[in-house]
């Protein structure tokens, strides 16, 4: 019997969103996404990037992602490749190149990191509709990381950890209803965020067990 998540992946597949229209960009992309593929691995390859890729968000930093860094896509949670597929092999290709590089550096908060994914995605020429729904996965079941700072977990709990990375845990019937929303209605990014927090169950980051 197929899952509720996969239920909800099998309609958003087949749905379309009230702001499927083309939006300007707000942002540009230099550089090109050029990667090599570094093993055979068929759930997990890694690539190296060949040349260095910028992302200059309208009213925002540059997100620069170095020359020869490497990615393996792990910066997505499961629900997004189930929805989207691998993030090296789509449309969005610079978007999820420069959004795992910044998942890896973390030296900008995890909200900063999804509102650049959002604007480089319709910079891409993502559908702003399906950008949206995008970043709503990652909002609610995307990687969140702690910066190192006085007031950081670093300094209360975590003070021999290198860095710091988890996941929320999510309701998933939850989670699906919230897509098909943002589908339906195409709220604002605030208001995504605002209705994400209602599906996670733990925020974290003291959540045992593996990433997802």
């Amino acid at each position: 019997m197929m899952s509720i998540v996969g239920i909800g992946v099998l309609a958003l597949s087949l749905g379309t969103s009230a702001a499927d229209t083309a939006e300007p960009a707000v942002g540009r992309f230099d550089g090109q996404a050029e990667l090599e593929r570094l093993d055979d691995d068929p759930f997990v390859p890694s690539f190296r990037l060949i040349g260095e890729l910028r992302f200059q968000q309208v009213g925002g930093p540059v997100w620069v992602t170095p020359s020869n860094t490497i990615l393996d896509g792990r910066a997505m949670p499961t629900l997004f490749v189930q929805l989207f597929g691998h993030p090296f092999e789509g449309q969005f290709l610079k978007t999820a190149i420069s959004y795992e590089y910044a998942a890896q550096k973390k030296d900008r908060t995890h909200q900063e990191a999804q509102r650049m994914f959002y604007d480089a995605a319709v910079t891409e020429r993502v559908a702003p509709g399906e950008a949206k729904v995008m970043y709503t996965v990652l909002s609610a079941s995307g990687s969140r990381w702690a910066m190192r700072g006085p007031n950081s977990c670093f300094r209360r709990c975590h003070t021999d950890a290198k860095e710091l990375e988890w996941r929320p845990r999510v309701d998933h019937e939850k989670l699906v209803a919230l897509l098909e929303w943002v589908r339906r209605e195409n709220p604002t990014l605030d208001a995504v965020d605002q209705r994400a927090s209602e599906a996670i169950l733990e925020e974290g980051p003291h959540i045992f067990g593996n990433l997802n």
